[in-house]
C-alpha cells in the first residue's frame, strides 16, 4: 500500500509540475510579442548579427561602413533623427527594396520580434542617439543656465565647483545623461545654494541642445550599449525598491504626491527630454523625499535603463501624436479604403486597434515588415499606390491606432 500511495503521489507531482511547466511556456509565449515592443529590451551585440545575417549589409551602410544600394541608416546629427524617423524611412522605401530583392530572386528575410528589437537596439546604438539637438544653442543654454559657473568641458574655462565634464564618464548618451544628471542633482543643488543661484529649468529641446553641445565639446566613446538590454521587470522592482512608488503611482498602483506615471498623459517624447523633466523638479522630489523620510536613491551601472524600459513598457513614453491628426492623415493615406475609416476593419484589411494592442516604432516595423509586400500588392490592384509618410507622420498615425476606441463615441 505504501508503494502503491508513493507511485500515486509522483505521478499528481509529476501531473502538476507538467502543469506548471506548459502554463510557463504559454505565458511566454503569449507574452512574447509584447516583450519585444521597445528598443531598449533589445542586444545590440545581436542586432549587429542579424543585420548581416538577414542581409541588410549588403545593400544599407550605417554611418558610411558598408554597402552603398541602399540608403545610409545612420542619421547621426541630422535633425529629427529618431526611431519614428527610420521607421519612415524603412515605410518609404519599402516597395524599391521589395522590388529590388524580386529582381535579385533575393528572399525576403523575415523577422521575429525578438529580432526587430536587436536591430533597433543596434541602430540606436550606433547612430541614433535619441533626438538630436542644435550644439550651438547647447552652448548659449550652457552659459545662460549657469553650468558653466560650476563645471568646463575639457580645456574651455568655466567653473571649478562641479567636476570637469570631461571627467565623469560616457554622460553623450541619454541613458547615462539621465542617470548622471540624477545623482548630481543633490551636490547642484548645495552649490547653487552657496552661490545663491536660481534651479534652472529646461523646456521642450533644451536638454538635447545641452547633451548635443556636451557631446561636440567632450567628445570620446558612446557606450549606450553597455546598459542593453535593459530588462523592463528589474526595471518594476527598482522603481519599489527605490522609494518611486511611494510618490508616483502606475495606473493607480502607488502614491499620490507625484503624477502617475502610467497614465496616456502627454509627456516628453525622447528621453533626454525626460532627464530635463526628472531635472526641472529634482528640488520638489527631494523636499517630498525628505518629508517621507526617504533617502534619496541612486542609481548605478544599467539601473536607470532598466528603469526607463519599465517605464517605456507602461507607456510613460507618449509619441508626442494627436489622434485627431493621425485619423485625418489615416484618411488622406487612403488607409481607411481598406482598414475602414475607425481603424477597426473594413472588407479587406483588418481590425488595427484590438483591445490591448499598442503600436511602437519597434512592432509596426515589424508589422510593415512581416505584412508589407501582401499590403503592396493588395493597394497595387486596387489602384491606390503606395502612400509615402512624412516627418512627424508617424507619431501622429501610431497616437490614432494606440487612441481607446471608446473615444470614438464621444
Amino acid at each position: 500500500m505504501s508503494s502503491r500511495r508513493q507511485k500515486i503521489i509522483l505521478i499528481v507531482a509529476t501531473t502538476v509540475a507538467l502543469l506548471v511547466l506548459l502554463g510557463i511556456l504559454v505565458w511566454q509565449r503569449r507574452g512574447s510579442p509584447e516583450r519585444w515592443n521597445t528598443f531598449l529590451v533589445g542586444d545590440p551585440r545581436m542586432g549587429a548579427q542579424t543585420f548581416r545575417q538577414k542581409g541588410c549589409s549588403g545593400c544599407h551602410s550605417v554611418l558610411g561602413a558598408g554597402a552603398k544600394l541602399a540608403p545610409d541608416l545612420g542619421l547621426q546629427g541630422a535633425a529629427g533623427s529618431s526611431m519614428n524617423e527610420l521607421v519612415t524611412q524603412m515605410w518609404n522605401h519599402a516597395p524599391r527594396m521589395w522590388k529590388q530583392l524580386k529582381i535579385s530572386s533575393v528572399s525576403f528575410p523575415q523577422f521575429t520580434p525578438e529580432e526587430m528589437a536587436n536591430l533597433f537596439a543596434y541602430l540606436y546604438v550606433t547612430c541614433y542617439d535619441d533626438e538630436s539637438g542644435n550644439r550651438a544653442h547647447g552652448e548659449l543654454l550652457f552659459t545662460q543656465k549657469g553650468c558653466i559657473r560650476c563645471h568646463s568641458i575639457g580645456e574651455n574655462a568655466g567653473g571649478n565647483v562641479g567636476p570637469n565634464l570631461s571627467e565623469i564618464g560616457p554622460v553623450v548618451t541619454p541613458i547615462f545623461w539621465s542617470q548622471t544628471m540624477w545623482n548630481h542633482a543633490p551636490a547642484m543643488q548645495a552649490h547653487m545654494h552657496e552661490l545663491n543661484m536660481a534651479w534652472p529649468q529646461f523646456e521642450g529641446e533644451q536638454m538635447n541642445d545641452l547633451l548635443a553641445f556636451i557631446r561636440y565639446a567632450r567628445g570620446g566613446p558612446e557606450r549606450e550599449s553597455d546598459v542593453l538590454p535593459a530588462n523592463p521587470r528589474r526595471g518594476w522592482a527598482l522603481f519599489r525598491e527605490k522609494g518611486c512608488i511611494a510618490c508616483h503611482a502606475i495606473r493607480g498602483e502607488g502614491g499620490t504626491v507625484g503624477p502617475d506615471l502610467g497614465s496616456d498623459r502627454p509627456l516628453p517624447r525622447t528621453l533626454t527630454q525626460t532627464a530635463g523633466l526628472m531635472w526641472n523638479h529634482s528640488p520638489e522630489m527631494w523636499a517630498a523625499m525628505k518629508t517621507k523620510g526617504i533617502e534619496r536613491p541612486t542609481f548605478e551601472g544599467g539601473e536607470m535603463a532598466d528603469l526607463i524600459a519599465f517605464l517605456y513598457s507602461v507607456r510613460y513614453f507618449e509619441l508626442g501624436g494627436s489622434p485627431i491628426v493621425g485619423q485625418e492623415l489615416f484618411s488622406e493615406r487612403k488607409c481607411s479604403q481598406c482598414h475602414g475609416s475607425d481603424a477597426h476593419g473594413g472588407s479587406i484589411g483588418p481590425n488595427l486597434r484590438k483591445a490591448g494592442k499598442v503600436y511602437t516604432p519597434v512592432n509596426f516595423a515589424l508589422a510593415l515588415w512581416s505584412h508589407g509586400p501582401r499590403m503592396y500588392a493588395k493597394a497595387e490592384e486596387m489602384g491606390l499606390g503606395w502612400p509615402s509618410l512624412n516627418e512627424g507622420d508617424l507619431s501622429h498615425l501610431l497616437a490614432f491606432l494606440n487612441s481607446s476606441p471608446v473615444q470614438d463615441k464621444r
